[in-house]
Order: C-alpha cells, then sequence, then structure tokens
C-alpha cells in the first residue's frame, strides 16, 4: 500500500508536470517571417534554404546585378539572419538553379549553373560552387565542379547535400552537346546523371550514375530532376534519378555512394505489380538517409491507362541500412496515396527509422508517418494553393510541415509545427506588402528544427523573407547516484539537451517542486534542506530560447539525511534488548559499539542482549556510522531493579 507522503509526492509530481506541459503547449515556436532583402524589381527568386543540427544555415537567392542575375545568400547564425553577401563575386555571367548546403558552424556551399563560351551558336555552361567557411564573412573564390561543360546548363536541377563536417555530394544533369541516339519517346534528350563530391576544399568527380548510356531521358524539369541525400556522418549517400527502360518508361533508380565510390544501381519503382504492367511514368523522386544508412525514397507514379492502379499514386520504399542485413536491395515500393492530383512528395526521416512525407493531393497538404515496421494513413493538414509541400521530422516526435495557400483571399505560408504527444501549432507567413508568393524552400536541421524562405510582393517591389520554426529541446537522460547518499551531498547531472538554436538553461525538479533553476551547467549539488531521508524524484527541465520545454524522464535519488537510531527495550527489569538501526542507507557495522554502562561492550554488531547483574542505573552509550558517513552518538538511561 502506498504511504501517504508517497501519494502526497505524486499528486506534487503530476501538478508540476502538468504546468509544464502546459506552459510548453503555449510557447511561441513559430516565428513571424523577417525581410531578408528589398522590396526591389531586382530580387528573381528564392531558391533553396539549408539548416545544420548545429542550428545555422542559410538561404539562397538570385538578385539582379547589372543586367545579369547574380547568386545571393543571407546567413543563418546566433538565431537570427545575417545581412546578404554574393556568393559568385567575381563572376561576369548569369547564374541560374543555385543550391544550398549547410554544415555545422555556419559553413555554407552554394552550387550554380553558369554559361561561360558559345560553341557553334550555342550556349555552354559550367557547374560552379562558392564556399562560406566558418568564422569568415564572405565566400571564398568561385570554382569550378565538374571539368568538362555541362551543356545547357538550365537543365542541370543540381541537388545538393552536406554533411555536418562539410563533406558533400552533388547529383545533376548534363544535356549532351550533339544528340546522337534516337529518342525513346517524343521530346526526349541525352542526358547524363553526373555526381561529383566535395571534401570541404576540393571537387572530385564520381562521373554518370545513370544506368545505362544508350538511354534517352525525359526532358528536365524540376519534377524530373535526381535528388541526393548524404548521411550526418558524412561517409555515405544515396542518389536518385528517373530514367527510362528499355521500353521508354520512366522509372526510379537509386545507387548508394560510398566515398568516391559508387554502389550497384537498384531499381526503386517496379517495372509490374500484381502481375500487371506498369507502363507509365515515375517522378519526383524525394530520399532521406538516417546516421545509419538507411534511406527512403518516395516517388509519384502517374495514373492512365497504362496504371494497374488507376489514378496517379505516391509510392514509398527503404533502402535498409548498409550495417544491416538485406542491406544491398530496396525492400518494395508500397502505394501510400492516391487522389486525382497529387504534388511532388518530400520525405524526412530520423535515426530510429521513423518517417513524415508531405505532399499536395486534390489542393489540400496531407502527411504520412511511419516506421521501420508501419505506415500510417494520410492526414489533412489543410488546404493548399500550390502542389508543393515540404516536411521534415522531429526526432523526439513530430515535425514541421510548409505550403502555400490562402487567407482571406491573399497568399500566405503555411506552417505547422507538430509536437510529441499530439499537440501542434500553425503560423501563417507573409510579406509586408501582399502580393504573389513564390520559390518557398524549407531546410531542416535533422532535431525538428527548420529555416523557411520564400519571395513575396506586389510587382517590382518582391522580398525576400525567412523564419525559424524551433523545436522543443530534445529528450535527455538525467543521471543519479546508483547508491545512497548524503543530503549535504546530493549531486544529479544529466546530458545536454539537443537543441539547434541556442543553449537551454535548466531547472531541477525534486518531488515534483521546482528546486534549482535558470542553470546553465550540466550539474547540479542540491541544498540538504528539504532531502529527507527515503527516494526522492529527480527530473531535470530544459527550457529554450524560445520558452519551449522539455521535462527528462524521471530518475530515483535515494538520500540518507540521518544518523543512525538507537533503541533499547527491557524485560523483566533486568534485561535489556539494544538495536541500531538506519532505514536508509544502513548501519555500518564494523563502525559500531554498544557499552552497555555496567563494563560490557559490545562491538561490530547491531543487536546485543545484556542482563544486568545488579539493580541500579546505568547509562548505556551506542557509537555507530550509517554507510554514507553519518555519525552519532547515543546515551541512553536505564534504571533495573
Amino acid at each position: 500500500m502506498r504511504t501517504a507522503t508517497a501519494l502526497l509526492a505524486s499528486a506534487l509530481l503530476l501538478s508540476a508536470l502538468l504546468s509544464l506541459l502546459t506552459a510548453s503547449r503555449a510557447s511561441a515556436a513559430l516565428f513571424p517571417a523577417s525581410v531578408i532583402d528589398g522590396p526591389s524589381s531586382a530580387i528573381v527568386d528564392v531558391d533553396g534554404v539549408a539548416m545544420a543540427p548545429d542550428g545555422t544555415g542559410g538561404v539562397v537567392y538570385r538578385k539582379v546585378l547589372g543586367s545579369q542575375a547574380h547568386v545571393f545568400v543571407a546567413r543563418f547564425a546566433h538565431g537570427s539572419w545575417q545581412p546578404p553577401i554574393q556568393a559568385d563575386a567575381g563572376q561576369a555571367f548569369a547564374a541560374s538553379s543555385p543550391t544550398i548546403a549547410a554544415g555545422n558552424g555556419g559553413r555554407l556551399l552554394v552550387v550554380w549553373a553558369e554559361p561561360y563560351a558559345t560553341i557553334n551558336q550555342s550556349t555552354h555552361y559550367e557547374l560552379m560552387s562558392a564556399a562560406l567557411d566558418p568564422g569568415s564573412d564572405g565566400f571564398g573564390q568561385a570554382i569550378q565542379i565538374d571539368p568538362k561543360d555541362i551543356g545547357d546548363g538550365t537543365a542541370a536541377f543540381p541537388s545538393l547535400s552536406m554533411a555536418p563536417n562539410g563533406q558533400a555530394y552533388v547529383a545533376y544533369r548534363v544535356v549532351a552537346d550533339s544528340q546522337t541516339l534516337t529518342p525513346l519517346r517524343l521530346g526526349d534528350e541525352q542526358l547524363d546523371v553526373r555526381v561529383a563530391r566535395f571534401n570541404g576544399l576540393t571537387w572530385s568527380s564520381l562521373g554518370a550514375v545513370n544506368r545505362s548510356p544508350l538511354v534517352t531521358m525525359r526532358r528536365p524539369t524540376a519534377e524530373n530532376a535526381p535528388a541526393i541525400v548524404i548521411n550526418r556522418v558524412g561517409t555515405e549517400a544515396v542518389v536518385a534519378w528517373q530514367e527510362p527502360d528499355l521500353g521508354g518508361v520512366a522509372r526510379i533508380w537509386a545507387r548508394r555512394l560510398f566515398g568516391a565510390t559508387p554502389g550497384n544501381v537498384l531499381q526503386v519503382s517496379p517495372d509490374t505489380a500484381s502481375g500487371q504492367p506498369i507502363s507509365v511514368d515515375a517522378d519526383a523522386p524525394s530520399i532521406a538517409v538516417s546516421s545509419f544508412n538507411e534511406a527512403k525514397v518516395a516517388y509519384r507514379l502517374q495514373g492512365g491507362a497504362g496504371s494497374p492502379f488507376g489514378g496517379p499514386h505516391i509510392f514509398l520504399n527503404t533502402l535498409p541500412s548498409s550495417v544491416g542485413q538485406n542491406a544491398s536491395q530496396f525492400t518494395g515500393a508500397n502505394p501510400v496515396d492516391a487522389a486525382g492530383s497529387l504534388g511532388a512528395p518530400d520525405v524526412s526521416i530520423d535515426d530510429d527509422g521513423d518517417f513524415r512525407l508531405a505532399y499536395t493531393a486534390a489542393g489540400a497538404t496531407r502527411t504520412i508517418l511511419g516506421s521501420e515496421r508501419s505506415t500510417g494513413a494520410p492526414s489533412t493538414l489543410g488546404p493548399a494553393s500550390d502542389e508543393h509541400a515540404l516536411t521534415t521530422i522531429n526526432p523526439g516526435g513530430g515535425g514541421v510541415s510548409a505550403w502555400p495557400a490562402s487567407s482571406a483571399g491573399q497568399p500566405v505560408l503555411v506552417v505547422r509545427e507538430d509536437l510529441g504527444g499530439g499537440a501542434w501549432q500553425l503560423a501563417q507567413l507573409s510579406a509586408p506588402a501582399s502580393g504573389p508568393l513564390d520559390g518557398f524552400a524549407l531546410g531542416g536541421s535533422g532535431m525538428g528544427d527548420a529555416l523557411i524562405a520564400f519571395r513575396q510582393g506586389p510587382p517590382g517591389q518582391s522580398r525576400v523573407m525567412g523564419a525559424l520554426a524551433q523545436a522543443p529541446p530534445a529528450l535527455f537522460l538525467l543521471d543519479t547516484p546508483s547508491g545512497w547518499v548524503k543530503n549535504s551531498s546530493a549531486k544529479v547531472s544529466w546530458e545536454p539537451a539537443p537543441e539547434a538554436v541556442g543553449a537551454p538553461s535548466y531547472a531541477v525538479v525534486v518531488d515534483g517542486q521546482v528546486r534549482l533553476r535558470n542553470l546553465r551547467g550540466l550539474a547540479a549539488r542540491l541544498s540538504a534542506r528539504g532531502l529527507g531521508d527515503g527516494v526522492h524524484h529527480i527530473q531535470v527541465l530544459a527550457t529554450d530560447t524560445a520558452g519551449q520545454q522539455t521535462m527528462s524522464r524521471a530518475a530515483n535519488l535515494k538520500v540518507d539525511a540521518n544518523p543512525p537510531s538507537v533503541s533499547v527495550r527491557q524485560f523483566g527489569g533486568q534485561r535489556v534488548l539494544v538495536r541500531v538501526l538506519d532505514r536508509a542507507s544502513g548501519v555500518n557495522a564494523r563502525l559500531t559499539s554498544i557499552a552497555l554502562g555496567d563494563g560490557t561492550s559490545v562491538r561490530r554488531k547491531l543487536t546485543a542482549r545484556h542482563r544486568y547483574a545488579h539493580a541500579g542505573r546505568y547509562v548505556i552509550t551506542v557509537r555507530s556510522r550509517d554507510k554514507v558517513g553519518h555519525s552519532g552518538v547515543a546515551h541512553i538511561r536505564v534504571s533495573v531493579r
């Protein structure tokens, strides 16, 4: 049966938890959008945004200087957007298809295509990059990624991914200068899908990774562009692309990349379903890769007479971790949703294999949540005005999703943050002056945080806007001593609460009451006052810079606050029974002595039975020490008849 003290402690703990959880739900973590640049007629588009696990990142966009569109970047650091700087300074020609990736310490990498020569009345492009290193306030000199030209650079649509340590990959398409192959389908072009690897300083080309150089591909668009993602430790990556098979049907294919070595070509989208051929195109590949190299690849299958599924479908396929079994092939594509109109999917994964998938379907944004073992049903988040939705996952539960919509007839960007346990909050972002909204992008930290950027404004007055969705601190571990401790030396410690934006502060909760606040360290010594004998329930509360809170799991702290106690019982007037007790850590018998007052003593025992030979008054003296070091001396008078 639970004691009244235990029930009271549980009630206090529950009360504290409820108040803290309520405060967490009320905290604002979806910040208003800030103006990064503009208003200006020179702003062309927002092209991408990226965020590193340490909370730094940046947005890339194009802006006209003179008569040419050039690449500009605004870094995000210390919780705010920094002034924009030009990334392609010194380059004379217009940039197209810029993309951005982020590493820890404020490191940024930008890739773009630009023309460099006209040959036989055809403009030839090269793929360029520039890096912004930690601690630097400007990009380094632009360098060429591919030693060969890339043909029509407007078809490159590069996909860039960087690990926190600065290792990176880029995947892009190259249009052949002369089309020597007969197109499998009208409008097809002769293309390569190429990959290059960045070691933090220089690029090395892995060459073409597509399956067959003898098969023409669909004319390049943003929705059939290749996708590449590196794992968080920078050791491996996965690239996926669209390429027709020999029958001319566009499939999705993928490869692992082990450093500079490509793995085998793996088929992601199948040829058949339920024994029926699939003769419609698959497109819009999206990849997510965990630290353990488990990959999720989502794609869209077009509907029509050539599909056994009827209308368009979103599919999801899994490539198991490269350190586990069956790592050499995908587990099998599964349809996860269907609708009359489907946007391109966007998938995100954490290191436990949990994933989030976002897309638009029939004018609404939907998400699907799942794990390694199961995939949930689609959930509608709200109406969408564009066939584009993006998401990132929070390993602690939930995540951030964003999509364009309309509010009171005005374009807005809707951002929803889902928290663990089912709570969520919504924000509608817009520029100070409303107008067309486009070019939106979302980049996740991998810890549930996200940077969001978009362009909006009346004609000729566009602004580049940036916002932050800040996740609560991730769950962290609390450590308490495994044995009993003195109340005067009770100490607890904890791991840092993973948090991308700023360092959280901590509070120590003892039996439902906050005992210490505003701690910046990772350990605390508790005051002896109020720490009585017994087992105390300890938790640590982490609070981030936005006021969001995460409570650690409870741990027990065994406190011994008092020295041993002594009990004496008399029997028949001449006999006594002496006991030395400690209901917490226990008595150290080796350091215990009982002097019975008549010259008799007992050592190293916790119980003494004695019969006095003569009547009189005696003083029993007990010296003892408990197992945590409390010592005491007790004097008990007895009268013997």
